[in-house]
């Protein structure tokens, strides 16, 4: 499936307000001092990748090895491969280390390859057997290589997970301190959000940019395989479960995802009903918070709230609704709102 509405206004917020971070194209309307900002972006990027090189923590060496995926021609030392080994290495390495290993696979820098590497995902069905987000990956890759028992082994395990995560909430923290590891240059701030910029802004950019190139599991063969279970008990209960399951994930595009999934398999009218209610309150919340994300280029206190809350933790979608609460801001639409669907 193309990605939803609901992530499409958080990626557009990020990508006007970061032209030049991570992995972005830099859009037609970027300033005419667009490759001077890039260069010093790169620059800065490198000074805070020699820094976090000191470091030992198996997270933070993670956030450096998402930074360094997208910055081309670093020293052996300071490179994506080089972060990620010792990120492996790190005691306490976990799950969202070997998601970042994900991405390792392809030619990295400023267009990185969307590719998923076998043998980290073969890590975490070991590492996460009860993360839905883990058998779907291994669904999809079964689905291109044509292997139709693997899916369906996949599949049920997708089904008889308790959660789905793309550990976004950690990685988004662990590289946003990593940013926050050197402070940015007055002129490198207003390069990347204008003269009125401030830094917060400028470091959730940055992290938020690169986070949102991390691999995920492509859901188009998910809903394909579910689009018509007819009579098929065993397939109707899985393809619920992991409705259920993306409705309650770490991120606003698989919970509106999950959500479409389960206005599709919903069995009356009124079920049907209430769960568009869900998706049109989900794109509510999303819109309100992109308009925010844009706003705190110019609002100091603002961007400092949300870095506070990325370094609270949580998941992109706890983060959404915590912004918008703290700000006031109704998180259900008014009854003359259109989604826009």
């Amino acid at each position: 499936m193309s990605r939803q509405y609901t992530f499409s206004l958080l990626a557009t917020a990020l990508l006007s307000l970061a032209p030049l971070v991570g992995a972005a194209p830099a859009p037609a309307t970027a300033a005419s001092s667009a490759p001077r900002a890039r260069a010093s972006l790169r620059q800065f990027e490198r000074d805070v990748l020699s820094i976090v090189a000191l470091r030992g923590e198996a997270d933070r060496l993670a956030g450096a090895a998402v930074l360094a995926r997208a910055v081309p021609d670093l020293p052996a030392v300071l490179t994506y491969q080089t972060f990620l080994a010792r990120a492996e290495a790190a005691p306490g390495a976990g799950a969202a280390v070997q998601w970042v290993a994900l991405g390792n696979c392809g030619k990295v820098g400023p267009q990185p390859e969307d590719c998923i590497d076998p043998k980290a995902l073969a890590r975490l069905e070991k590492l996460a057997p009860d993360n839905a987000a883990v058998w779907l990956l291994a669904f999809d890759h079964a689905h291109q290589r044509g292997d139709d028992k693997a899916a369906r082994a996949a599949l049920a395990r997708a089904a008889a997970a308790t959660e789905f995560s793309t550990y976004y909430g950690v990685l988004l923290h662990a590289v946003l301190e990593t940013t926050r590891a050197l402070p940015m240059s007055a002129p490198l701030v207003h390069e990347l959000t204008g003269a009125d910029g401030n830094a917060y802004a400028a470091t959730y950019m940055i992290a938020a940019g690169n986070v949102m190139y991390l691999p995920t599991p492509s859901l188009a063969p998910v809903f394909e395989a579910c689009k018509a279970p007819g009579k098929n008990a065993m397939l109707r209960a899985r393809c619920a479960r992991i409705a259920h399951l993306l409705a309650w994930s770490d991120t606003v595009i698989a919970r509106a995802a999950g959500l479409a999934l389960q206005e599709r398999l919903a069995d009356s009218a009124d079920a049907r009903a209430r769960i568009a209610t869900e998706r049109r309150t989900l794109a509510w919340q999303t819109q309100q918070f992109a308009v925010q994300v844009l706003k705190a280029r110019n609002d100091r206190a603002l961007a400092a709230r949300l870095v506070q809350l990325v370094l609270e933790g949580g998941t992109e979608n706890s983060i959404q609704l915590a912004l918008l609460r703290s700000l006031g801001i109704d998180t259900t639409p008014p009854l003359d709102w259109q989604s826009g669907r």
